[in-house]
């Protein structure tokens, strides 16, 4: 028969587990979603301002998205904000590496487009096109948002009408 300080400190230890489970599969993953859609709001806030404003708007957005990476890091959410916010700093190479590593969660068509923008800031023309051309044949309508030489490249290798 135990004794009952083990049984004491057996049913501590259960509820001390119990309480880290909650915290780590419900209570922390709750909370990073409730941080990505306020940064969601300032950075779509952020992209309609003059840049100083934006820039300020989008580095407190990159130090929030940091505060919940772990909670977040299999959310494709998580790093389209985190590239977006990128981009708005113009941080081309880490917005570049955002969008790839959202891609290998979700091969979305606008995580596509927005990778292929941000390389033709990185002057990654060939790599930028591919990417659109992926975008592109995904969702015809991302042909919309391309201007130009470079829509009728897409356009003609996705094997669509300009």
């Amino acid at each position: 028969m135990q004794r009952p300080s083990v049984r004491v400190v057996l049913r501590t230890a259960a509820l001390i587990a119990a309480a880290i489970g909650i915290y780590y599969l419900c209570l922390q993953p709750l909370h990073g979603q409730l941080v990505l859609r306020d940064v969601r709001s300032r950075t779509i806030l952020a992209q309609s301002r003059e840049r100083a404003h934006a820039s300020t708007i989008a580095w407190t957005n990159l130090n929030d998205l940091q505060r919940v990476a772990r909670a977040c890091r299999l959310d494709p959410a998580w790093y389209v904000l985190y590239g977006g916010n990128c981009e708005l700093l113009q941080r081309w190479s880490e917005a570049a590496d955002a969008y790839t590593r959202a891609l290998s969660v979700d091969e979305r068509p606008e995580i596509y487009f927005s990778r292929g923008r941000v390389k033709l800031y990185l002057g990654q023309t060939e790599a930028a096109a591919a990417d659109m051309v992926t975008a592109a044949r995904f969702d015809p309508s991302m042909l919309e948002q391309i201007d130009g030489e470079l829509r009728r490249r897409v356009a003609a290798a996705a094997g669509l009408k300009k």
